[in-house]
């Protein structure tokens, strides 16, 4: 049976094991906040579920500590950053803030980072460049996971991204979407949760459909989402976050969940848009408005709950959790007990539903 966990209660256990493993407390809170900000939003595949993967990278020397972040080159409008193996959630906010401060001095700017880890959702960055009023950009290449079109193995990774819009105080407009069917978190969590999986979200390591999530780390892959689209996707993303700024590509990116005491070498992207080097921020926010209602005017299909706006339902998703808590799984709720007792970390309060 599932149980609700508060939000504050799931920030604090994380934040505390991650300081007694050695973490400053700024880090360890933008690595709990980023694992809140999926599972506030429904993407529980990026949330609590990943926690005990960073934990072990830590542990084992896998992922640096104690980073000390650098600016390689540097112009007025872009930057390469040098994550020396840190967190990647740690680099990867460094980055996002580096693309906003040069933004408001030159409009727009695109940063690169190499030397990273698993930075998490996408999302996380593109919407913090979104609050500073600003349309924020954040990709991330990884290790591969994915077969390319046409393909029958796995060779490139899933390599999201995300565009994050300024709209109303506190709700963006926001896009994050991997180039595969479905996220491979998902497929683990469907796992972790003994659950079936629809066909067509992977293939098994001899290339065929499956309903089994454990086979995907059995050598399976992932599927690119509408074929050629989504591969070219991933390969555009390969190129921006890989080849341009350095960072290790396809087959040299160790499975981070499972190599944990390996440096990864991911590379990211982040870019910054000031909506003010182009229109005021009021006029540009009713014309999105416009755009939405436009949108939303359209007549309904046959079952659709509606039209919205990328970002919407997670919006209204977190509205409802912050209120009733985070859903956590039996599965999940064990490996948090494993965690309590190595660490003597009380346990989240909880409350069953």
């Amino acid at each position: 049976m599932d149980m609700r966990v508060g939000a504050s209660e799931l920030r604090r256990f994380c934040e505390n094991i991650l300081g007694k493993i050695g973490l400053s407390q700024d880090d360890a809170f933008t690595v709990a906040d980023s694992l809140l900000f999926c599972n506030l939003r429904g993407v529980d595949s990026h949330g609590i579920l990943r926690f005990p993967f960073y934990v072990q990278r830590l542990k084992e020397g896998g992922t640096n500590m104690r980073p000390k972040i650098s600016i390689m080159r540097e112009k007025p409008a872009s930057a390469l950053v040098d994550g020396d193996n840190g967190m990647g959630q740690v680099v990867g906010v460094f980055a996002a803030r580096l693309a906003v401060e040069k933004a408001k001095k030159v409009g727009s700017c695109l940063v690169g980072v190499k030397g990273s880890s698993h930075y998490g959702a996408a999302s996380y960055y593109s919407v913090e460049i979104a609050k500073q009023n600003m349309i924020g950009f954040s990709a991330t290449n990884a290790g591969p996971v994915m077969a390319a079109w046409g393909g029958a193995k796995r060779i490139i990774g899933n390599n999201p991204f995300s565009i994050a819009v300024p709209y109303q105080e506190g709700k963006p407009i926001v896009l994050d979407i991997a180039m595969s069917r479905v996220a491979g978190g998902k497929v683990r969590l469907a796992a972790k949760n003994n659950q079936k999986i629809p066909k067509g979200w992977i293939i098994d390591k001899e290339g065929g459909e499956t309903e089994n999530p454990h086979d995907l780390p059995d050598g399976g892959a992932l599927l690119p989402f509408a074929e050629h689209k989504g591969y070219g996707l991933a390969f555009m993303m390969e190129i921006i976050s890989g080849a341009l700024v350095g960072a290790g590509m396809l087959r040299m990116i160790p499975r981070w969940f499972r190599e944990v005491s390996t440096p990864l070498n991911i590379g990211h992207c982040f870019a910054a848009i000031d909506v003010e080097a182009f229109m005021d921020l009021e006029e540009f926010k009713e014309r999105l408005q416009w755009l939405i209602q436009e949108i939303k005017s359209s007549p309904l299909s046959t079952g659709s709950r509606g039209v919205f706006f990328p970002g919407e339902l997670e919006m209204r998703t977190e509205e409802e959790r912050t209120v009733n808590g985070i859903p956590i799984s039996e599965n999940i709720w064990h490996d948090l007990k494993e965690l309590s007792e190595t660490y003597g970390e009380p346990l989240p309060t909880e409350s069953m539903i």
